[in-house]
C-alpha cells in the first residue's frame, strides 16, 4: 500500500509535478564553481583580442600623452618635467580661447545633424517612392573620405565656383567668400559636415524605425493622428536610445575628427576662426615642434568630451524621466 500510495502520488506523463508555493523562488540549479571558471576563461578569450587592440592603440598612447604633458616634450632628447606649465599657458591663451569658442560654435550643429537624417528617414520610411534609391544616393558621400569632400567643396564654393556663379546669376553682384571669410566659415563647416553625414545618419534611423512594430503606427494612423503626430508620439520615443548614441558620435566628430575638413577646406583661418583642437595639436606637435604643448591640449580635449557628453546624458535622463512621469 505504501508503493501504492507514493506511485499514485507522482505526476504522470504529459503533467507537471507539484511547484513552490505561491510567493516563493522558484529554486535554481546551482552550478559547478569549475563550470563557473570555464565559461569565465571562455568569454575572456572573445573579449581579450579587443581588449589588447584598445589598450595598444588608445589606453597606452594616451596614458603616455598624459605623462608627457607635464614635460617639456622633446621626442628623442631630454624631456624636463616642467608641472603645470603647459596647462597654464593652455588656459591664459587667447587663441586657444578662441578655438574653444570655435568648438562649441561648431556644436550648434547638432540640431541640424540629428534632425535632418531623423526627418529624411522617416519620408523614406512612410512610403516614399524609390526609397531604396534614395538612401544610396543620400549614404554616397560617406564612401568618401573627408578630404577628397572637402577638395571638392573647395571649388563648389571658392569665388568663381559654382555656388558663387549661381548667385551672381540670381543678381547678388558681391557674394562673399564663403571659405575666407570669418563670418562665414563656421556655417560653412556646419553645412558640409551636414551634407556628409546625412547618409549615415539615415541608415541608423531607417534601421531603426524597423525595429518599430508597424501596429504603432497602424493604431496612429487609424486614430486619425497625421504625419507629424506618428513621427513625434510614435517615432521619436522608440528611437530615443539611437538618437543618444547618434548624438555623441557627432559630438565625438566635431572634437577628434575635424581635422580633415579644416585641412582642405580653411587650414584653421582666417586667423583662427576655424581651428578645431584637433587641427592645433597637429599644428602645435608636427609644424611648430611644441609636443609637451599638444599632449596637454589633447588632455583638455578629452575632459571637454566627457564633460559634454556627461551634459548630454544628464540632459537625456532627465527628459527620459519626465516622458515616464506623463506616461
Amino acid at each position: 500500500m505504501t508503493i501504492g500510495r507514493k506511485v499514485a502520488s507522482l505526476p504522470r506523463r504529459g503533467e507537471a509535478g507539484p511547484g513552490p508555493a505561491a510567493g516563493q523562488p522558484v529554486p535554481r540549479a546551482r552550478v559547478p564553481a569549475w563550470r563557473r571558471a570555464r565559461d569565465y576563461a571562455a568569454e575572456l578569450l572573445f573579449v581579450l583580442p579587443v581588449a589588447l587592440v584598445i589598450g595598444i592603440l588608445i589606453v597606452v598612447p594616451t596614458a603616455s600623452a598624459v605623462a608627457h604633458s607635464f614635460t617639456n616634450w622633446d621626442p628623442g632628447y631630454a624631456s624636463p618635467f616642467v608641472g603645470l606649465q603647459n596647462y597654464t599657458k593652455l588656459a591664459t591663451s587667447p587663441i586657444f580661447h578662441t578655438i574653444l569658442a570655435n568648438e562649441f560654435y561648431l556644436l550648434l550643429g547638432l540640431p541640424l545633424w540629428v534632425g535632418l537624417p531623423l526627418l529624411l528617414a522617416f519620408l523614406m520610411y512612410d512610403r516614399v517612392p524609390l526609397a531604396g534609391t534614395l538612401r544610396t544616393i543620400f549614404f554616397f558621400p560617406a564612401t568618401a573620405s573627408p578630404a577628397l569632400i572637402g577638395i571638392l567643396f573647395t571649388i563648389i564654393l571658392g569665388p568663381q565656383g559654382p555656388v558663387n556663379t549661381a548667385l551672381h546669376a540670381f543678381g547678388w553682384n558681391s557674394p562673399p567668400d564663403w571659405l575666407v571669410s570669418a563670418g562665414w566659415v563656421k556655417p560653412v563647416l556646419i553645412c558640409v559636415l551636414a551634407w556628409a553625414t546625412v547618409g549615415t545618419g539615415i541608415m541608423i534611423f531607417s534601421a531603426g524605425l524597423t525595429a518599430i512594430p508597424p501596429e504603432l503606427f497602424e493604431i496612429a494612423h487609424i486614430d486619425g493622428v497625421g504625419w507629424w503626430g506618428r513621427l513625434r508620439n510614435v517615432a521619436l520615443p522608440s528611437l530615443r536610445r539611437i538618437i543618444e548614441l547618434w548624438t555623441v558620435i557627432l559630438v565625438i566628430t566635431v572634437f577628434v575628427a575635424m581635422f580633415p575638413w579644416v585641412y582642405t577646406l580653411t587650414l584653421g583661418g582666417p586667423g583662427y576662426s576655424s581651428t578645431t583642437i584637433d587641427y592645433d595639436i597637429y599644428q602645435n606637435a608636427l609644424t611648430n615642434g611644441y609636443f609637451g604643448i599638444a599632449a596637454a591640449e589633447m588632455v583638455y580635449m578629452l575632459i571637454l568630451i566627457s564633460l559634454v557628453l556627461l551634459t548630454g546624458w544628464l540632459l537625456f535622463s532627465r527628459a527620459g524621466r519626465s516622458e515616464a512621469g506623463d506616461g
